[in-house]
């Protein structure tokens, strides 16, 4: 009996701390990440080469092997994360350029209720995948193609913007996008930015300048997710390679940062992982 009662009055307190942050009234704790998938293919557009097509053409038994090997490898790492808020940049519709599986149903579905996608293009494609609801979705454009898309997520009174975008690296196009992004950012009082920033450590630093926490180049230090590049200097770190964030306003906490490897898009870029935590 004496069990019982230690369990029953434990799951009260669970659940009146659940309801407490979904209220707003105690801080809210959130696993977030943001990854430039690079097209499932290393940063090469149209979805995953498909292996062993050179060799068997017409023979989609051997290549199918191929593709769902490579596709349950991103299926099985995505699922490990256990990602509250999952943003990406550079999606493709299908995984592979065969047009075998869409990605969405492959990857994300079986973890997540709610994929939020702004307007597919060629190369920039950015979505928001996750169990909590978004309300107001919208997209604002920098620059050609490049934009950003965002929704707002409600935590009791609050309001708090969920954004991910991609800030383009043409030169005619970058600066004015970065000042763009921070003017917007400034409006809202709580927000949550992921997204490719293709900036260098000075610019990425004008986020903090702004009143922002920033998770790479912030309080945990800098975090190489231009992983590509860095392989080729034979380096492992290196000035401007670390153009991938999560940035914040200055209420939501930034902690437990890392950029891992994961074997999928090493070539191209690394994810930046973080725990967050919506205060008062």
């Amino acid at each position: 009996m004496k069990k019982k009662l230690i369990l029953f009055f434990t799951a009260i307190v669970y659940m009146a701390n659940i309801m407490a942050q979904l209220s707003g009234t105690a801080p809210l704790k959130l696993r977030v990440g943001s990854y430039n998938v690079g097209h499932f293919n290393q940063g090469m557009k149209g979805g995953l080469e498909v292996r062993g097509k050179a060799f068997y053409p017409d023979n989609k038994e051997v290549t199918g092997k191929y593709i769902r090997q490579e596709m349950l490898g991103w299926r099985k790492w995505i699922g490990e994360q256990s990602l509250d808020f999952f943003a990406v940049q550079e999606w493709n519709r299908y995984f592979d350029q065969d047009s075998t599986f869409i990605a969405e149903n492959e990857l994300l579905k079986p973890y997540y209720n709610n994929v939020y996608f702004g307007d597919e293009h060629a190369w920039i494609y950015n979505g928001i995948a996750t169990n909590y609801q978004l309300l107001n979705c919208q997209q604002k454009y920098w620059f050609q193609d490049y934009y950003a898309i965002s929704g707002e997520l409600k935590v009791g009174n609050k309001t708090v913007h969920i954004i991910s975008t991609h800030i383009p690296w043409q030169v005619q196009g970058h600066l004015p996008a970065l000042d763009s992004i921070i003017a917007t950012l400034k409006k809202y009082e709580y927000f949550i930015c992921f997204g490719d920033t293709n900036s260098s450590d000075a610019e990425i630093l004008r986020f903090q300048a702004a009143g922002f926490n920033i998770a790479n180049g912030g309080s945990q230090g800098w975090f190489a997710t231009a992983s590509g590049n860095i392989k080729l200097d034979g380096m492992k770190d290196g000035l401007n390679r670390h153009i991938d964030n999560i940035i914040t306003s200055k209420n939501i906490k930034i902690m437990n940062v890392m950029a891992p490897n994961t074997g999928l898009n090493d070539l191209d870029h690394l994810p930046i992982i973080a725990d967050v935590i919506i205060t008062q």
